[in-house]
């Protein structure tokens, strides 16, 4: 699975989205941070981060970690990558839904 195909159809439905005023991507030390200029309170900036990550991923197998880091004038830097999550190899017993207990082989 290319990450960069999904992090290119990420970027573009969060430039539509009219709250958004500028998002860029940038990579420190391997890790992918945005930078977002929006008029909005942080909450809501949140809200529409993990809506837009679902629309992506929906029906991949990928999750998406997204930290908020800071706001600086205006700007909020949140740190975010997506991952595809390791194959369980035991049962935790939590009940997850991606149980080995589960699989059929």
């Amino acid at each position: 699975m290319d990450l960069t195909i999904i992090w290119g159809k990420f970027i573009s439905i969060l430039e539509k989205d009219s709250y958004i005023l500028e998002i860029e991507k940038k990579v420190y030390s391997g890790f992918p941070f945005l930078y977002i200029s929006t008029f909005i309170e942080q909450e809501k900036l949140d809200d529409i981060l993990f809506l837009s990550a679902a629309k992506v991923m929906k029906g991949k197998r990928l999750q998406a970690d997204i930290l908020f880091v800071r706001k600086q004038d205006g700007v909020f830097v949140y740190r975010m990558r997506f991952y595809v999550p390791n194959e369980k190899l035991v049962c935790c017993g939590r009940g997850c839904r991606d149980c080995i207990r589960f699989r059929t082989t």
